[in-house]
């Protein structure tokens, strides 16, 4: 959900190997995202990085890999206003997250290190704990 624009590209040149650069990127949504601290782990250097993701499965799958290829550091929620009660974005360092069922599909959960708790869909707040499930769980929490 990162819109991007030709004008905004930003040559990078051979070492980002087909990569692209962006001055700007453009979020034409209002649900949450992930700022993910991470480290590339190439095999011939370490490279930190700084990964923005929009859906849940990308950064479980991402978690998944942290064997292979990555070590995330820190996962940030980034939640707007009408979730986290504040009225605008909001960003905060993310504890888990729940798989709650629906009639209608999965909607989430996202407990912060704060204690907080927002639901993308307030009746998932009183689904009982049979209709829940955690899909990805900060490490440094374990």
């Amino acid at each position: 959900m990162f819109l991007t624009f030709d004008h905004a590209e930003v040559p990078a040149g051979s070492l980002l190997k087909g990569g692209h650069s962006w001055r700007y990127v453009e979020y034409i949504a209002s649900f949450p995202y992930f700022h993910v601290t991470a480290l590339d782990l190439d095999g011939e250097r370490d490279r930190c990085t700084t990964l923005l993701i929009y859906a849940v499965p990308d950064l479980v799958d991402l978690a998944a890999s942290e064997s292979h290829s990555w070590w995330i550091q820190q996962v940030q929620l980034v939640s707007p206003g009408h979730m986290n009660g504040m009225g605008k974005w909001k960003m905060e360092d993310l504890l888990e997250i729940e798989a709650i069922e629906l009639p209608r599909g999965t909607s989430y959960a996202y407990l912060l290190t704060s204690g907080a708790k927002y639901f993308e869909h307030e009746e998932a707040g009183t689904q009982p704990s049979q209709c829940r499930r955690v899909v990805y769980r900060s490490r440094s929490e374990d």
